[in-house]
């Protein structure tokens, strides 16, 4: 009996590594809206989300992005967001000022992306 509720636990808690993983959206600040222009320097369209880093008066800013399934649904794809495009990101910055923000819409080529 021991033994299968040490089991039960130990899934349980397997199971909910996945979700802890992920973060939530309180951690970025709504009030401060910025964007940021440049020229990605690397990206990566992947679950939960895609990311992407921009170099501004050498920061380095790690923009978050929306998951694969939604950016592709919305044009938004790795063969226009891609390394070496010039992009810009409007979005919200982290609340503990870390150079990242989860961002709303990138903007390349002309053609306005809506993330959220």
């Amino acid at each position: 009996m021991r033994r299968r509720s040490l089991l039960a636990l130990l899934a349980l808690a397997a199971s909910a590594a996945p979700a802890a993983a992920h973060h939530g959206w309180g951690s970025y600040d709504a009030e401060k809206p910025l964007t940021l222009a440049g020229v990605i320097d690397e990206v990566t369209i992947s679950n939960p989300h895609g990311m992407m880093m921009l170099t501004i008066d050498g920061v380095m800013w790690h923009v978050t992005l929306a998951p694969p399934s939604r950016m592709n649904a919305r044009g938004a794809t790795a063969e226009i967001v891609k390394k070496g495009a010039e992009v810009a990101a409007f979005g919200y910055p982290k609340r503990d000022g870390t150079k990242e923000i989860r961002a709303e819409w990138i903007e390349i080529g002309g053609a306005r992306f809506e993330l959220r």
